[in-house]
Protein backbone atom coordinates (compact mmCIF):
# COMPACT_ATOMS: atom_id res chain seq x y z
CA UNK A 1 0.00 0.00 0.00
CA UNK A 2 2.75 2.31 0.84
CA UNK A 3 4.69 0.95 -2.63
CA UNK A 4 1.08 2.16 -4.32
CA UNK A 5 0.39 5.29 -2.70
CA UNK A 6 4.26 6.69 -3.64
CA UNK A 7 3.07 5.29 -6.89
CA UNK A 8 0.39 7.24 -7.29
CA UNK A 9 1.90 10.71 -6.01
CA UNK A 10 4.96 10.23 -8.24
CA UNK A 11 1.91 9.83 -10.93
CA UNK A 12 -0.16 13.31 -9.52
CA UNK A 13 3.36 15.17 -9.50
CA UNK A 14 3.51 14.23 -12.92
CA UNK A 15 0.29 15.44 -14.01
CA UNK A 16 0.73 18.54 -12.14
CA UNK A 17 3.99 19.43 -13.46
CA UNK A 18 2.48 18.96 -17.04
CA UNK A 19 -0.31 20.95 -16.01
CA UNK A 20 1.67 23.76 -15.50
CA UNK A 21 4.39 23.23 -18.81
CA UNK A 22 1.04 23.11 -21.25
CA UNK A 23 1.07 26.99 -21.46
CA UNK A 24 4.45 27.69 -22.42
CA UNK A 25 4.52 24.10 -24.81
CA UNK A 26 1.07 25.82 -26.87
CA UNK A 27 2.94 28.94 -26.91
CA UNK A 28 6.15 28.10 -28.30
CA UNK A 29 5.44 25.66 -30.88
CA UNK A 30 5.61 26.61 -34.24
CA UNK A 31 5.07 23.79 -36.02
CA UNK A 32 0.80 23.88 -36.25
CA UNK A 33 0.54 19.77 -36.80
CA UNK A 34 2.56 19.54 -33.43
CA UNK A 35 0.37 22.12 -31.89
CA UNK A 36 -2.68 20.53 -32.83
CA UNK A 37 -1.40 17.47 -31.19
CA UNK A 38 -0.08 19.01 -27.77
CA UNK A 39 -4.43 20.41 -27.85
CA UNK A 40 -5.73 17.12 -28.53
CA UNK A 41 -3.93 16.22 -25.43
CA UNK A 42 -5.11 18.60 -23.13
CA UNK A 43 -8.57 18.74 -24.30
CA UNK A 44 -9.55 17.20 -21.47
CA UNK A 45 -7.98 19.16 -18.53
CA UNK A 46 -8.01 22.34 -20.55
CA UNK A 47 -11.44 23.94 -18.48
CA UNK A 48 -10.31 22.75 -15.41
CA UNK A 49 -6.90 24.32 -15.87
CA UNK A 50 -8.04 27.21 -17.01
CA UNK A 51 -10.37 27.55 -14.09
CA UNK A 52 -7.29 27.20 -11.77
CA UNK A 53 -5.41 29.74 -13.22
CA UNK A 54 -8.02 32.42 -13.06
CA UNK A 55 -8.52 32.56 -16.61
CA UNK A 56 -9.51 36.67 -16.81
CA UNK A 57 -11.10 36.88 -20.52
CA UNK A 58 -13.95 35.99 -19.60
CA UNK A 59 -15.05 38.71 -16.77
CA UNK A 60 -13.36 41.10 -19.50
CA UNK A 61 -15.54 40.53 -21.83
CA UNK A 62 -18.22 40.30 -19.64
CA UNK A 63 -17.35 43.68 -18.68
CA UNK A 64 -16.89 44.97 -22.52
CA UNK A 65 -20.90 43.81 -23.09
CA UNK A 66 -21.97 45.70 -20.04
CA UNK A 67 -20.36 48.95 -20.35
CA UNK A 68 -18.67 49.59 -23.67
CA UNK A 69 -21.37 47.92 -26.14
CA UNK A 70 -25.05 46.99 -26.79
CA UNK A 71 -26.37 44.18 -28.74
CA UNK A 72 -29.20 42.49 -28.96
CA UNK A 73 -29.58 38.93 -27.16
CA UNK A 74 -30.46 37.21 -30.61
CA UNK A 75 -27.11 38.62 -32.39
CA UNK A 76 -25.14 36.58 -34.20
CA UNK A 77 -21.96 36.32 -32.43
CA UNK A 78 -18.61 34.30 -33.39
CA UNK A 79 -16.33 32.61 -31.16
CA UNK A 80 -13.30 32.46 -33.12
CA UNK A 81 -10.53 30.33 -32.15
CA UNK A 82 -13.14 28.79 -29.94
CA UNK A 83 -11.37 25.72 -28.34
CA UNK A 84 -13.85 23.95 -25.97
CA UNK A 85 -16.46 26.67 -25.42
CA UNK A 86 -14.80 28.09 -22.21
CA UNK A 87 -15.22 31.98 -22.85
CA UNK A 88 -18.84 30.85 -24.91
CA UNK A 89 -20.45 29.82 -21.69
CA UNK A 90 -19.94 33.31 -20.43
CA UNK A 91 -22.29 34.33 -23.26
CA UNK A 92 -24.53 31.71 -22.40
CA UNK A 93 -24.91 33.00 -18.84
CA UNK A 94 -26.15 36.51 -20.12
CA UNK A 95 -28.74 34.76 -22.83
CA UNK A 96 -26.40 35.20 -25.61
CA UNK A 97 -27.60 31.98 -27.75
CA UNK A 98 -26.77 32.78 -31.16
CA UNK A 99 -23.54 31.43 -31.12
CA UNK A 100 -21.22 30.01 -33.62
CA UNK A 101 -17.50 28.55 -33.07
CA UNK A 102 -14.69 28.36 -35.20
CA UNK A 103 -11.43 26.36 -34.50
CA UNK A 104 -8.59 24.42 -36.40
CA UNK A 105 -8.61 21.72 -33.15
CA UNK A 106 -11.19 18.85 -33.93
CA UNK A 107 -10.62 17.54 -30.37
CA UNK A 108 -11.05 21.00 -28.61
CA UNK A 109 -14.52 21.35 -30.79
CA UNK A 110 -15.88 18.25 -29.66
CA UNK A 111 -15.66 19.32 -26.37
CA UNK A 112 -17.38 22.33 -27.22
CA UNK A 113 -19.93 20.61 -29.05
CA UNK A 114 -20.77 17.95 -25.85
CA UNK A 115 -21.93 21.55 -24.08
CA UNK A 116 -24.69 22.09 -26.60
CA UNK A 117 -23.79 25.96 -26.41
CA UNK A 118 -23.02 26.75 -30.26
CA UNK A 119 -25.86 26.83 -33.34
CA UNK A 120 -22.80 25.48 -35.35
CA UNK A 121 -19.18 24.63 -35.23
CA UNK A 122 -16.49 25.11 -37.72
CA UNK A 123 -13.05 22.82 -38.00
CA UNK A 124 -10.94 25.47 -40.06
CA UNK A 125 -7.72 27.63 -39.21
CA UNK A 126 -7.86 31.40 -38.63
CA UNK A 127 -4.72 31.64 -40.12
CA UNK A 128 -6.37 31.90 -43.97
CA UNK A 129 -9.43 32.77 -45.43
CA UNK A 130 -12.20 30.57 -44.21
CA UNK A 131 -15.52 29.23 -45.87
CA UNK A 132 -17.49 31.59 -43.72
CA UNK A 133 -19.73 34.42 -45.62
CA UNK A 134 -18.90 37.97 -44.93
CA UNK A 135 -20.28 40.23 -43.48
CA UNK A 136 -22.30 37.85 -41.13
CA UNK A 137 -21.80 38.83 -37.77
CA UNK A 138 -23.09 41.00 -35.24
CA UNK A 139 -20.13 40.84 -32.82
CA UNK A 140 -16.73 38.50 -33.27
CA UNK A 141 -14.89 38.01 -30.20
CA UNK A 142 -11.26 36.42 -30.50
CA UNK A 143 -9.53 35.98 -26.99
CA UNK A 144 -6.62 33.95 -26.66
CA UNK A 145 -5.72 33.66 -29.92
CA UNK A 146 -3.81 36.53 -31.36
CA UNK A 147 -0.59 35.50 -30.23
CA UNK A 148 2.88 33.47 -30.59
CA UNK A 149 2.83 29.98 -32.03
CA UNK A 150 -1.15 30.31 -32.74
CA UNK A 151 -2.85 33.42 -35.18
CA UNK A 152 -1.07 35.94 -36.35
CA UNK A 153 -2.39 39.46 -37.54
CA UNK A 154 -3.26 38.43 -40.65
CA UNK A 155 -6.05 36.95 -39.18
CA UNK A 156 -7.55 40.44 -38.07
CA UNK A 157 -8.25 41.04 -41.93
CA UNK A 158 -10.54 37.84 -41.62
CA UNK A 159 -12.10 38.54 -39.03
CA UNK A 160 -13.29 42.29 -40.24
CA UNK A 161 -14.41 40.52 -42.84
CA UNK A 162 -16.87 38.42 -41.76
CA UNK A 163 -18.21 40.98 -39.26
CA UNK A 164 -21.52 43.09 -40.10
CA UNK A 165 -21.02 46.38 -41.01
CA UNK A 166 -21.32 48.75 -37.19
CA UNK A 167 -20.77 45.17 -35.62
CA UNK A 168 -18.42 44.82 -32.96
CA UNK A 169 -14.86 42.78 -32.39
CA UNK A 170 -13.38 41.85 -29.66
CA UNK A 171 -9.73 40.45 -29.70
CA UNK A 172 -7.51 39.99 -27.14
CA UNK A 173 -3.91 40.52 -27.85
CA UNK A 174 -0.90 39.88 -25.36
CA UNK A 175 1.21 43.06 -24.87
CA UNK A 176 4.84 41.17 -25.46
CA UNK A 177 3.69 40.40 -29.19
CA UNK A 178 1.69 43.18 -30.01
CA UNK A 179 4.90 45.19 -31.87
CA UNK A 180 7.06 42.19 -31.91
CA UNK A 181 4.83 39.98 -34.45
CA UNK A 182 3.07 43.50 -36.44
CA UNK A 183 -0.14 42.98 -35.17
CA UNK A 184 -0.23 47.32 -34.40
CA UNK A 185 1.30 47.38 -37.94
CA UNK A 186 -2.07 45.50 -39.00
CA UNK A 187 -4.59 47.22 -37.21
CA UNK A 188 -2.81 50.29 -38.63
CA UNK A 189 -3.08 49.43 -41.94
CA UNK A 190 -6.85 48.96 -41.63
CA UNK A 191 -8.00 51.66 -39.73
CA UNK A 192 -10.51 52.62 -42.37
CA UNK A 193 -12.16 49.44 -41.42
CA UNK A 194 -13.03 49.90 -38.29
CA UNK A 195 -13.29 52.51 -34.98
CA UNK A 196 -11.93 52.17 -31.54
CA UNK A 197 -14.49 51.99 -28.95
CA UNK A 198 -12.58 50.90 -25.90
CA UNK A 199 -8.88 49.35 -25.21
CA UNK A 200 -9.02 48.13 -21.57
CA UNK A 201 -5.14 48.55 -19.55
CA UNK A 202 -3.12 46.13 -19.66
CA UNK A 203 -4.07 42.58 -17.02
CA UNK A 204 -2.48 39.35 -16.39
CA UNK A 205 -4.61 36.64 -18.76
CA UNK A 206 -3.88 33.94 -15.74
CA UNK A 207 -3.50 35.24 -12.80
CA UNK A 208 -2.34 32.16 -10.98
CA UNK A 209 0.10 31.51 -13.24
CA UNK A 210 3.32 32.01 -12.98
CA UNK A 211 4.14 32.44 -16.60
CA UNK A 212 1.35 34.12 -18.28
CA UNK A 213 1.68 37.44 -20.37
CA UNK A 214 -0.45 40.83 -19.86
CA UNK A 215 -2.75 41.55 -22.78
CA UNK A 216 -5.36 44.00 -23.63
CA UNK A 217 -9.11 44.06 -25.08
CA UNK A 218 -9.68 45.83 -27.90
CA UNK A 219 -13.18 46.42 -28.75
CA UNK A 220 -13.59 47.91 -32.56
CA UNK A 221 -16.73 48.38 -34.44
CA UNK A 222 -16.51 48.15 -38.04
CA UNK A 223 -17.44 50.71 -40.32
Amino acid sequence: DVERSRGLGDVYKRQSLMTKKWLNIVYKEKNPNRLKKHYKQWAGDYDNDLQAWGYAYPKKIKQILSKHIQIKKNSRILDAGCGTGYVAETLIDLNYKNLVGIDYSKDMLEIARSKKIYKKLICQSLSKKTSMKSAQFDLVICTGVLTSGHVGPSAIRELLRVTKPKGYLILSISEAIFFKLKFKDELEKRDSEYQYVHLTKPFIALPNHNDSARSRMHTLQKK
